[in-house]
């Protein structure tokens, strides 16, 4: 369903978002709001401070009363609630926690993040996306991962929950198909090469269940052949890692 023409930019959105959020009595602050328009879809980041006394399904049910809200507004917008203990430690530890669920092997992006401290212990639970083409077991090793990851960056970390999800089956309810998430996901990927300068001309061609995927990367003009070569092979494997239907992928590297 299209979005409201009364209010399409993102900057919009976003300061509507935050007089719903901020009247809430239990939402102590808002460290951002994030929200990325596209043709396709509308999708939301809320990241809020809680009272450090709210603990267990407390911080859910804040944050279900979040998106209801939210939703009122946008009902069709996919959206992604993190909370943390209003304590000033709490920013950095947020930040750990998400660096260290998303830098895990096989991860494809974790959000819903809840930090909450009970007894001076903190207790955290995340949505952690991965590959529908994994195994059960092979999604529960990296869910292992992320635990693991967690509480070593830490110590105070005495519980992690990590709820399992399929990339591809949040993009599914949104009635979008594969092409739409595979090319927002190369252009994310591309972005941890600061060598690329962009990446655009993505083609995406299916054969049954086996794809093909062609793009342009423009470089820095100053690089090597070689080390061109080198960064598109990083970034072939990176993409083919988080979709193992992926059969092919050629890039083609020009100067920016």
């Amino acid at each position: 369903m299209p979005l409201p023409l009364v209010d399409r930019s993102p900057q919009q959105i976003e300061q509507r978002i935050r007089r719903k959020v901020e009247a809430l009595k239990d939402v102590k602050g808002i460290r951002h709001v994030t929200v990325r328009l596209s043709a396709k879809r509308l999708d939301v980041n809320i990241h809020v401070f809680l009272d450090n006394n709210i603990i267990g399904e407390g911080g859910h049910r804040i944050a279900s009363d979040i998106e209801k809200e939210v939703r009122t507004l946008y009902p069709h917008a996919r959206i992604s609630i993190d909370t943390e203990p209003v304590k000033p430690e709490g920013e950095s530890i947020w930040k750990a926690v998400k660096d260290a669920a998303e830098g895990a092997s096989g991860s494809r992006g974790a959000h819903n993040i809840h930090i909450q401290t009970v007894d001076g212990k903190l207790y955290v639970d995340l949505h952690l996306e991965v590959s529908a083409n994994m195994t059960v077991k092979q999604a529960h090793d990296v869910a292992d991962e992320v635990e693991k990851k967690i509480k070593a960056v830490h110590g105070d970390v005495s519980g992690v929950t990590v709820h399992i999800e399929s990339a591809s089956e949040r993009i599914s309810k949104e009635l979008t198909g594969v092409e739409t998430e595979l090319e927002s996901f190369i252009e994310d990927v591309a972005r941890q090469f600061p060598e690329i300068k962009c990446v655009n001309d993505i083609s995406i061609r299916r054969f049954g269940d086996i794809l093909h995927v062609v793009l342009k990367c423009r470089f820095d003009s100053k690089l090597t052949i070689k080390e061109a070569h080198e960064i598109s092979s990083k970034l072939e494997s990176d993409i083919k890692k988080a979709y193992p239907q992926i059969a092919r992928i050629d890039i083609h590297e020009e100067p920016d």
